[in-house]
């Protein structure tokens, strides 16, 4: 069984971990958080952690990078990635390539290309009981997966809002279309879920809403008609 805590979920911050049940071990999922602020939602308990996985290059998904890497820590992630944040070379840098599978202590990783303003990727993890599904900073995925369990997904802003913004003189035409093609939409979101077998599914989990562009309660509402599943919205941190 695989179990998840958010400790930060928007522009500000993403990071998150999760466990297996099966014998302990432990993954972050992007560190984007201030080093401090993740040792202390550890409790400074490091013991069981077999790595990081970085998405990608922006601050809010590896602002904690160099200091896991300092504390010994394997941080795994595009080439691209490394270079553009300067760890490119570190000995506990592990490159990886998308749709090449790799397992780190009793998790197995498929990374998989997704579509954002830099080189980007998800996760589709199994502990070899449960898959789980990471996904975020991205406008699309052009893949589906199967017997899920966990899904987290990025549910950044709706097409509604940004409209009506628009429409208010709150948000410039320009800073919509960036969003619109670096961010996954609550309508795009809700596609992608419908293409899915969710028979399995037994969480969603929506990550990285915009603090002006969202609405937590509306959103969790749309995705919880449309999949008929059980759905949380991450923002503050969540108990493990």
């Amino acid at each position: 069984m695989i179990s998840i805590q958010a400790f930060g979920s928007s522009s500000k911050g993403n990071c998150y971990r999760i466990k297996t049940s099966t014998n302990g071990d432990e993954l972050l999922l992007d560190a984007g958080l201030p080093f401090k602020d993740i040792q202390r939602y550890c409790r400074f308990n490091f013991v069981h952690l077999c790595g990081v996985l970085v998405t990608h290059q922006h601050g809010d998904h590896c602002k904690a990078v160099p200091d896991l890497l300092k504390l010994g820590h394997r941080v795994y992630m595009l080439k691209d990635t490394a270079e553009a944040i300067y760890v490119a070379g570190h000995h506990k840098v592990v490159y990886i390539t998308p749709k090449i599978q790799f397992s780190i202590g009793n998790f197995t990783i498929l990374p998989f290309e997704l579509e954002h303003d830099v080189p980007n990727v998800g996760f589709l993890i199994t502990d070899g009981e449960e898959k789980l599904l990471y996904i975020t900073d991205t406008y699309y995925c052009r893949y589906t997966f199967k017997d899920v369990n966990h899904i987290m997904v990025e549910c950044n802003h709706s097409y509604e809002i940004l409209n009506q913004r628009v429409d208010d003189g709150c948000l410039h035409e320009k800073r919509m279309e960036r969003l619109i093609q670096s961010h996954f939409s609550l309508e795009n979101v809700i596609k992608f879920l419908k293409s899915m077998d969710l028979t399995k599914c037994q969480d969603i989990r929506l990550l990285h809403l915009s603090d002006e562009n969202s609405d937590a309660a509306m959103f969790k509402q749309a995705v919880e008609a449309a999949t008929g599943k059980y759905v949380v919205v991450e923002q503050e941190r969540s108990p493990l």
